[in-house]
């Protein structure tokens, strides 16, 4: 039976399994990456084995359009009354854990040039703040905080996704427009670049997601025999397709094989879902919902427990291998514990505490 158009939005653990794998292979990926200072190891380590692990942002992008769309499902079109709940509640869901990594990171720079009797944000102009501080992607890239770029990103969507809100159809077509004109940029189409990046392919993946999240809500997907198997498939040759291509790594071809793929990932997921054809560990569901804390402070993490192995002059003493697995579990477990203890406290909190007051609508995760 396919969910109706105002049905619940249901708790999803295989997502949530996904979406914490996405966040580990950007963590593996960041690990051996860290690594390659002079004061460590010099080299990437690992001869760059996980250096495929950047993918992972690109399932998260189409994964961003796929949670607001179907966790949002029963508000579209429902008008700007919809506009206050929704954006206190991706502003609730970004900025209070992100600002508390960029204060955890940035702190300490900023107290030893306090201390030092030197400006405490000389590193910092005034053209930073909005990029930083904000997320707005009109500006410059965030500082402190390396990975915050994608979250410029998500904030454009986020905001973008208003237009759905206020009128489905009127929206629908918005966003057909936006991806003709990423493709249109692509191939040289246009006289000059988008503005605020909005021709960039992951604006494309995105897309993909809302489409593969509107389709999840008002239809019922297909499941063949061996589906997760060729889906699991297609999603490995759209990553060597991304990285061996002709196309070279990080072009539009390979950003659109992986967005592609990781739809068929989140479809698939969803069909099998819904047919209890599905299982994932519990701790891997728990480590997907506090992905965002260990995605925004795993590189802080890192570097912080690889300084004190070479403080205490263990770094060189063990082999790479056993180093980089002890930065990376004390990024997984310290991520946990931001996530479990801060992120979703707060979030809980806030949510409960000051939501505008709005007409009852289904929310169940996001």
């Amino acid at each position: 039976m396919a969910p109706t158009a105002h049905s619940p939005a249901p708790k999803l653990a295989s997502i949530e399994a996904a979406r914490a794998l996405a966040a580990l292979a950007v963590v593996l990926m960041h690990a051996t990456h860290l690594m390659r200072v002079p004061q460590f190891t010099g080299h990437i380590a690992l001869g760059g084995v996980f250096d495929f692990g950047y993918v992972g942002v690109d399932f998260f992008f189409v994964l961003s359009g796929f949670i607001i769309t179907f966790v949002h499902h029963a508000e579209l079109g429902r008008g700007a009354a919809r506009w206050p709940g929704y954006l206190w509640k991706r502003f609730v869901r970004v900025f209070p854990i992100y600002w508390l990594v960029l204060a955890m990171t940035a702190g300490p720079s900023m107290l030893s040039r306090l201390l030092a009797g030197r400006t405490p944000v000389s590193e910092l102009g005034s053209d930073d703040l909005p990029g930083t501080l904000l997320l707005w992607i009109g500006a410059k890239e965030p500082e402190y905080v390396g990975v915050a770029w994608s979250l410029q990103y998500e904030v454009l969507f986020y905001l973008s996704f208003c237009v759905l809100l206020l009128h489905l159809r009127g929206g629908l077509a918005v966003y057909g427009l936006w991806a003709a004109l990423v493709v249109a940029q692509a191939f040289g189409a246009l006289p000059d670049a988008l503005p605020l990046k909005l021709g960039d392919p992951h604006c494309l993946q995105f897309l993909m997601g809302v489409a593969t999240g509107l389709v999840a809500r008002r239809a019922t997907l297909p499941l063949i025999p061996r589906q997760a198997w060729l889906v699991g498939a297609a999603f490995v040759a759209a990553v060597l397709y991304e990285r061996l291509g002709p196309q070279g790594a990080h072009a539009f071809g390979g950003r659109v094989a992986l967005g592609l793929a990781s739809a068929l990932v989140l479809g698939t997921l969803v069909a099998m879902e819904r047919r209890n054809a599905v299982r994932v560990p519990a701790a891997l569901a728990r480590l997907g919902a506090v992905s965002y804390s260990l995605y925004l402070a795993h590189c802080l993490l890192i570097n912080i427990v690889l300084a004190l192995l070479a403080k205490a002059g263990l770094y060189r003493a063990l082999p790479e291998a056993v180093t980089f697995a002890i930065a990376v579990v004390a990024a997984v477990v310290g991520g946990w514990l931001i996530g479990r203890w801060l992120e979703l406290p707060v979030v809980a909190w806030l949510r409960r505490r000051t939501a505008p007051r709005m007409a009852p609508a289904t929310v169940t995760t996001g």
